[in-house]
Parts: structure tokens; sequence; C-alpha cells
């Protein structure tokens, strides 16, 4: 197994790709976390979660990019001289090195799908059927991880990473996230799309959804595929895979920052202010319209209000009261209460 590819090259060039990713990740971060604490309207509240959940990735991503080097170092500055060399230690992975950069990965994942589950808890208003199925999947996941944690850490010094009591954990949790990213991703981009559909009519003019929706799917475009290269590589018994697995970890904190850096700096969303606007139209038609002639009904003067409660939420992250509310349309008077793109980031 591993192919022709020697794991000493291939870990010399995944440590090269993921301090590359690292450094990326790193000035996203300082941007992410500078657009929420500092961009927001001052009637705002400081997303205390997203904060947490900003810090806590970098510090996983910094974690395992240390140790990562750190594993580099003991294989060829400690270990070349003894039996099997670097190679043979590199292959290990029950060391306590491997666990932590292992427990990193695992966390880093699981903090990922769980917050792309909660936004489509929140696009979704909390729908059960549609919710609870990807929730299970979510929680599978992290019984799973566990299980590949302790598989590692009983695994004897010569057992390689693709031996089949590793394999089945390793595949079952690689596959899980998929499914979760992936259908999340589809979920949320779909019932965004949807709701435009329904109000293209009562569209504010500089308001819309569309840009919410292509941010959602380019962001989990990107990890699906990763974790697509990442599944197959390792099927396919390469040690290409650390390549992809080292990069996954700062690629999941890139996709994380990056959305709420497109948001916040108005490259992907409406910039508006948290304030309601009461727009109210009148549509009349002239008794002597000929499409009245083509109607079994004479049209009438019908007064259509349209609220449009939009926030300015900067850094797309006040999820806090972020639900989709539909309305139909009156004769006599029709709400729609709208948010701005960012509300579903």
């Amino acid at each position: 197994m591993g192919g022709a590819i020697k794991l000493d090259a291939v870990s010399l060039v995944s440590i090269f790709t993921e301090c590359i990713l690292y450094g990326y990740f790193s000035v996203l971060a300082v941007i992410a976390l500078y657009i929420l604490l500092s961009k927001r309207a001052k009637h705002q509240k400081l997303n205390k979660p997203m904060v947490a959940v900003s810090i806590v990735m970098f510090i996983l991503g910094t974690i395992h990019a240390g140790v990562d080097l750190r594993r580099l170092l003991v294989a060829f500055l400690d270990q070349s001289d003894d039996t099997g060399g670097a190679i043979a230690y590199l292959s290990e992975v029950n060391t306590v090195l491997y666990a932590i950069k292992s427990t990193a990965y695992c966390m880093q994942t699981l903090i990922g799908d769980g917050f792309v589950l909660y936004r489509l808890y929140l696009v979704w208003n909390g729908k059960k059927i549609i919710v609870i199925p990807i929730a299970i999947c979510f929680v599978a996941s992290i019984g799973v991880g566990i299980g590949a944690l302790q598989g590692f850490a009983r695994a004897s010094p010569a057992a390689p990473v693709f031996i089949n009591d590793l394999q089945n954990w390793i595949v079952s949790f690689f596959s899980l996230t998929l499914f979760t990213n992936f259908s999340c991703t589809s979920l949320i981009a779909g019932r965004i799309w949807w709701v435009h559909r329904r109000t293209m009519g009562l569209v504010v003019s500089g308001h819309s959804l569309v840009p919410a929706a292509v941010v959602i799917i380019e962001s989990g475009a990107i990890y699906s595929v990763c974790l697509i290269i990442l599944l197959s590589l390792y099927l396919s018994g390469s040690f290409a895979q650390y390549i992809v697995l080292d990069a996954v970890t700062q690629v999941i904190g890139i996709v994380f920052s990056l959305i709420i850096v497109r948001v916040g700096l108005g490259l992907s969303s409406d910039q508006t202010e948290g304030e309601t606007k009461k727009l109210t139209t009148l549509f009349s038609s002239n008794p002597t319209d000929s499409r009245q002639h083509h109607s079994a009904y004479p049209m009438r003067n019908i007064a259509i209000k349209i609220d449009s409660a939009t926030h300015n939420d900067s850094m797309g992250t006040d999820f806090q009261d972020g639900r989709f509310e539909n309305s139909a349309l009156s004769e006599q008077e029709s709400g729609s209460h709208r948010k701005g793109a960012s509300e579903y980031l």
C-alpha cells in the first residue's frame, strides 16, 4: 500500500502545502475577527458564538500545523539513524503526536459540520423532517471520530494507516462528514433559491438572496471537493492522502473565515442599515385598459404594503432571529419580511 510515492517525500510536500494554507488562514482569521469585533452596527450585540468558533478553529489549525512540523523534525533529525529511519516513524499512528494531530483534525471537522448544520436549522426554520436526519448523521460522525482515534491509539507501531481495522473507521468518518456537508450546503442553497423565486416580485431594489446562495455553494463546494479527493486517495492506498488530509484542516478554517470576510467587506451581499423600511406602493389600472376585456372581474386599485426588515449584519453572523418569513399577497395588503443576504450565512 502507499503507491509509488514514499511517505517521507509526501510528508515534506504535505507540510509545505499546509504551511501555505495556514498562512492564508491566519490572515483571514485576523480579518474575520476584526469584522466580528469592530465592523458591526452600534445596536448589534457581539456574536459571541461566532467569535468563539473563529478562535477555536484558528487554535486547532495552529496545533495541527505545529504538530506536523514537530513530527517531521523528529523523523528527520532524531529517528533518521534508527531502524527504518524517518519513514518508519512517520508510518506510526499510535504516537502521541499523531494522536494530537488526528484529534485536532476531527475537532476541526466536527466544528465545521456542526456550524453548517446550525445554518441549515436557521434557514429551514428548524423544520424537523429536514434537520433531524442530517443531525443524526452528524452525531454518528462524532461517534465514528472517537472510534477512529481509539483505533489509532490501540494500533501496533508497525500497523499502517490502511489496515482494515482503521480503514472502516476512517472511511466511515470521511463519508459521514462529506454527506453532512454536501446535504446541508445543497439544502441551504436550495431554500434560499426557492424563497428568492417566491419573492421575486416583491424584492426591494438592492436586496437579493442570490449572493447568499452563491457564497454558500462556493464554500461548500471547496470543502466537498477536498473530501472527495481525500476519500479517493485513501481508498486507493496512496500516501498522497496525507497531503490532502493536512490541507483539509486548514481549508475548513479558511472556508469558515472566508464567508465572514466576503460578507463583511460587502463582496457578496448587500450592505444595509439596521432599520425597518415601510414602503407603500399603489398599483392602479386604467378602467379603459384593454386588459380588462380579458378578465371576468374588473381591475381595482390594490394597495400593497411591503415591510422590509433588514439588519446590518456586515459580518454575516446574526443568526438569532434569522428566519425566512413567508407571506401571501391579498387584495388589501401584503406583508413581506425580508432580511439581507448576510443573515443566512
